[in-house]
């Protein structure tokens, strides 16, 4: 589709380029409750072309100051999300230093639990040895008791060397007795230690899962931040954008407000006598109409859109002379025809022209080629339909069940 039809002028206007600077001007988008309600029905009766003119005028004031307004605002806005994203954005740098921390920790814990856990067996092997060396000491003790009394009566062994034997396996059951008790106790501090060492460790794993949850909360607010902030700064650059347009607009309204004072229209009725009547410039499909909002906020199409075939002869609705024949900003390749009683009908987009400025043409007759010069993505024709400077609604003056077909020459 066209896109926002906006001019630069940075030099005067020729006396030629009048009327194509006033129908340049057509694609302007007002917010809906300033949009002009023109209806070609009502047109004649409308402010002439300078009242028309200064109420635009006004109506550029009346957008600036809203827009200004609005880029006051967004400032406010940005600099409210970028305080918000930098205390975020150290709340996510202090959670990341609080889990490299607990990291760690953990770390060093699982080193102690390692380490007890090495003691634990080699005390548990300490303890399973010394019971074996106890449970052979007994058996051998067992043996001697038993057998001690019957070889002094045999043997006539001394019976005071068999007493001390018997003294001294006593004393190494006990002294190996004891030595177990004390590893049963290492052994009891140690699996304690163990265990504490494990409670911790969950502690520091509880504790980790509850900053990583903050770390991603806020990190998911840092980015959330981040594409509103993004959001705020290219609406605050679009608005800028229109604030500079309508500046360039307003300017050059003023500049054709005093042009039009001293315009004079002759009145002979033709346009008018065909309202309802006359066919489309080209056959085509009807994209877009008078009054229906575009993409872009609240501007609305100041005429129609035709998609047709690239090179489709585009033709005059009616007869006129050509006030306008040549590229144009926002346009591309422009063709303005006027046809009387401050009537003009306009054809942009056009892949060339056939028509120079001066010349006079019959309906039906090509004055230029489909093509998508203005910007557009698709081939077509945009056609507009203006009086007293004023966009009307083409679908109270053509028959869109009709087309030009054939264009002539």
């Amino acid at each position: 589709m066209l896109g926002r039809h906006s001019l630069e002028l940075n030099t005067p206007l020729p006396r030629g380029l009048l009327f194509a600077t006033f129908v340049a001007l057509a694609p302007w988008a007002f917010p809906e409750d300033v949009t002009a309600d023109v209806t070609a029905g009502t047109a004649a009766d409308t402010a002439d072309s300078i009242e028309g003119v200064s109420e635009q005028i006004q109506q550029t004031d009346t957008l600036l100051k809203q827009l200004q307004q609005d880029i006051v605002s967004s400032r406010l806005q940005k600099q409210k999300i970028i305080d918000s994203l930098s205390a975020v954005q150290g709340n996510v740098s202090e959670r990341t230093q609080r889990l490299k921390q607990l990291n760690k920790e953990i770390a060093r814990y699982d080193a102690k639990l390692d380490s007890l856990s090495s003691s634990i067996a080699e005390q548990e092997r300490g303890i399973d040895k010394r019971k074996s060396l106890l449970a052979d000491s007994l058996r051998k003790s067992q043996r001697v008791n038993t057998a001690s009394g019957l070889k002094v009566l045999l043997q006539h062994d001394d019976p005071v060397l068999a007493d001390r034997l018997g003294i001294y396996t006593e004393y190494f059951m006990a002294a190996q007795d004891n030595a177990i008790k004390q590893q049963l106790a290492a052994l009891t501090l140690i699996e304690e230690a163990h265990l504490e060492a494990v409670k911790n460790r969950n502690w520091l794993n509880y504790i980790k899962k509850k900053a990583q949850k903050q770390h991603d909360n806020f990190a998911a607010n840092a980015r959330a931040q981040k594409t509103e902030l993004r959001t705020v700064e290219n609406q605050l650059t679009e608005k800028q954008r229109s604030v500079a347009q309508l500046k360039a607009d307003q300017m050059r309204l003023q500049v054709l407000l005093e042009e039009l004072k001293a315009a004079q229209v002759a009145k002979s009725g033709y346009f008018l006598a065909g309202k309802g009547k006359y066919p489309l410039p080209i056959n085509g499909q009807l994209q877009a109409r008078f009054g229906e909002l575009k993409s872009v906020g609240k501007i609305r199409w100041q005429g129609m859109f035709i998609a047709a075939r690239s090179g489709t002869p585009v033709g005059a609705i009616a007869d006129g002379e050509v006030i306008y024949s040549d590229w144009l900003q926002g346009f591309g390749n422009l063709v303005i025809l006027d046809h009387g009683d401050a009537f003009m009908t306009l054809y942009g987009g056009n892949r060339d022209v056939r028509v120079k400025n001066g010349d006079w043409v019959n309906s039906g007759s090509t004055i230029a080629t489909v093509g998508n010069s203005g910007g557009q993505s698709v081939n077509g024709v945009y056609f507009e339909i203006r009086h007293n400077a004023i966009p009307v609604d083409p679908a109270g003056w053509v028959d869109t069940t009709i087309a030009i077909n054939s264009a002539r020459k």
